[in-house]
C-alpha cells in the first residue's frame, strides 16, 4: 500500500483481505466460470488467485492508484482486464460469476446494483457479518428487512464461511463474513420489486392494508389476498411479497407518495 499510496477509506468502511486462505477460498468458488466481474480490485491479491481458474476476469476499481496496481502486477496476464468504474455501475450485465470484498457503507447499493443491473449466475461477496444475518434472516425476525426480501427473491443465499479482522489490512472492528448468492431462474420483476419494498419498508411494523392505502390509495387494497393484507409488513415473506408484486402490477410505478 505504501509503494502506490493507496489508504483503505475510513468513510466507506474498506479494508482489503489479505489472508491467503480466505482468498483461495473464494477463488476456489469461481473456479472454471467463463466471465468473472471482480469489484474492487483493491490490492489484488484475490485478482491474482482468481484469474488462473476463470476463462476471463474483468476487475474494476475507481482508484487511480489501483490501476497502477494492475499495470505492474498484469505483466503476461492475457485473460484480465481493468475497468476503472463505480461497484453501484457494474460495467457488464452479462456475467457468470461477481466477486467482491464489498466496503461496508456501500453494501446495500451494491448488492441492489448488483441484483437489478447484471444477470450473474452466483456472486461470492465478502461483507460484515451483521449484514450477511440480514441476508439470510427469517420474516417476522429482527434482522428481516427489505435487503433481506430483495436477495431472497432473486437469489437462494449461502453462508461460505465467517472471516475474522485479522484476515484484512486494517483491521475492522467487526467479523465479516464469505456469502454466495445462486440466482433463481425464475424471479420476480426486480424494478418493481425494489420500488415496493422502498416504499413498505419504510414502515415495516405496520400492517399492510395502512401501508399500501397510504402509498397506492384505498382501492389497491382489494387486489391483495385477505390473508396477507393483515400481515405487518415485516412478517411477510418474500414469496408473499412476489405474489403482492404480481397483484398490484404497474400501479407500484404510480404511488401517491
Amino acid at each position: 500500500m505504501l509503494k502506490y499510496g493507496i489508504r483503505p477509506s475510513k468513510r466507506l468502511g474498506q479494508n482489503f483481505m489479505v489472508d491467503e486462505h480466505y482468498i483461495s477460498k473464494i477463488a476456489k468458488t469461481v473456479n472454471g466460470a467463463e466471465t468473472v466481474l471482480e469489484i474492487g480490485m483493491g490490492l489484488g491479491d484475490l485478482t491474482s488467485s482468481i484469474r488462473n481458474n476463470v476463462n476471463w476476469l474483468i476487475t474494476c476499481d475507481l482508484d487511480p492508484k489501483v490501476r497502477r496496481v494492475y499495470s505492474d502486477m498484469a505483466a503476461g496476464w492475457v485473460n484480465v482486464d481493468f475497468i476503472s468504474c463505480d461497484g453501484r455501475m457494474p460495467p457488464l450485465r452479462a456475467v457468470d460469476s461477481v466477486v467482491s470484498n464489498i466496503p461496508y457503507a456501500e453494501t446495500s447499493s451494491i448488492i441492489i446494483a448488483l441484483l437489478t443491473k447484471t444477470s450473474f449466475k452466483n456472486a461470492v461477496l465478502t461483507l460484515q457479518k451483521e449484514v450477511a444475518e440480514r441476508l439470510m434472516a427469517l420474516p417476522g425476525t429482527e434482522n428481516y428487512g427489505r435487503l433481506s426480501v430483495m436477495v431472497q427473491c432473486a437469489a437462494d443465499v449461502e453462508l461460505i464461511d465467517v472471516v475474522p479482522p485479522t484476515a484484512f489490512i486494517p483491521r475492522p472492528k467487526v467479523y465479516s463474513a464469505i456469502i454466495k448468492m445462486n440466482r433463481k431462474k425464475e424471479c420476480i420483476d426486480l424494478g418493481l420489486l425494489e420500488k415496493f419494498t422502498g416504499k413498505v419498508f419504510t414502515q415495516p411494523n405496520k400492517v399492510l392494508r395502512k401501508v399500501v392505502s397510504h402509498f397506492y390509495g384505498k382501492e389497491a387494497v382489494q387486489y391483495i389476498d385477505i390473508d396477507k393484507i393483515n400481515k405487518r409488513v415485516y412478517e411477510l415473506s418474500p414469496s408473499e411479497i412476489a405474489v403482492i408484486i404480481n397483484a398490484l402490477g404497474d400501479r407500484i410505478l404510480y404511488p401517491l407518495r
